[in-house]
């Protein structure tokens, strides 16, 4: 099988990583591995997968210690594949920005479509962008993805954002273990008709058991196009359908801790008599 995945990077340049930042949920999730409220923000897919109600909440810290500081936080619900999330960014310099998003999804017969439009305001600038994705459950045990993230190449407070396409896979080989990766394609520099992989992820979670309160354990490599290490994540969950969960950022060489989130979801399915 190819490996294939979606990179939650943050821009390359200094001027790119002042005014952009994407949501913290995409550090952590995977194309082909979300299917509650945050899927609107890595495959809006994902919200078509499972006919549910879904609310979330997440706080994210840059530099945790003393110096730490209060970086994002998001909110969102899902209510039958039709969500809202909202995205606040504190950025370098002061500057403060707003994302809001709007997802439609459904599904049917192991395929899941949906799209998300997306409205930037704040740091002086507004921009609107738009996402389109599907998901299909290849094998009882593989699911493939495929993501065409910023359709129409918004400008977010004034750095261009360029279409990217967003292949990716999760393989469970038993139910409480998954593996997931994503690869992230961008348009070629000497060409904007060609696209080049320019990134990939790799993670595996664990869950321990069915119960009320059962334990998750996620970890995920971020690398560039030549497969050096560019982030690690580790994250511990604890719930199901009520759940709460850690995830902690580092470099590649986990030299130190670049961000902090804690994040809450709570989704129902729908009654009898109510599909």
């Amino acid at each position: 099988m190819g490996v294939l995945l979606l990179l939650a990077v943050w821009p390359s340049s200094r001027s790119a990583a002042q005014q952009v930042a994407p949501n913290r949920a995409s550090a952590y999730l995977f194309t082909t591995d979300v299917k509650d409220v945050r899927a609107i923000w890595v495959n809006p897919a994902g919200l078509g997968v499972a006919r549910e109600a879904s609310v979330y909440a997440e706080a994210s810290v840059g530099d945790p210690g003393s110096t730490g500081k209060l970086r994002q936080v998001n909110a969102g619900f899902n209510a039958r594949g039709l969500a809202f999330g909202w995205q606040h960014d504190v950025l370098d310099d002061g500057v403060h920005g707003n994302t809001y998003r709007l997802g439609f999804a459904g599904g049917s017969g192991g395929l899941g479509a949906g799209l998300a439009i997306a409205r930037y305001t704040g740091g002086g600038g507004k921009g609107t962008g738009w996402d389109i994705g599907v998901t299909y459950l290849a094998l009882p045990s593989l699911t493939v993805g495929l993501v065409g993230a910023n359709i129409g190449e918004p400008m977010v407070r004034g750095i261009e954002q360029h279409f990217t396409m967003v292949p990716g896979l999760t393989w469970r080989p038993v139910s409480a273990l998954r593996f997931s990766t994503d690869a992230r394609a961008v348009p070629d520099s000497s060409s904007t008709y060609t696209l080049g992989l320019s990134a990939y992820a790799f993670g595996l979670s664990w869950t321990s058991g069915t119960g009320k309160w059962p334990l998750g354990i996620l970890a995920r490599l971020d690398t560039d196009g030549n497969l050096r290490r560019g982030a690690f994540t580790f994250g511990l969950s604890i719930g199901d359908q009520d759940r709460i969960g850690l995830m902690t950022t580092t470099p590649g060489d986990i030299s130190n801790v670049d961000a902090v989130s804690l994040y809450g979801v709570s989704s129902r399915q729908p009654g009898p008599g109510r599909r």
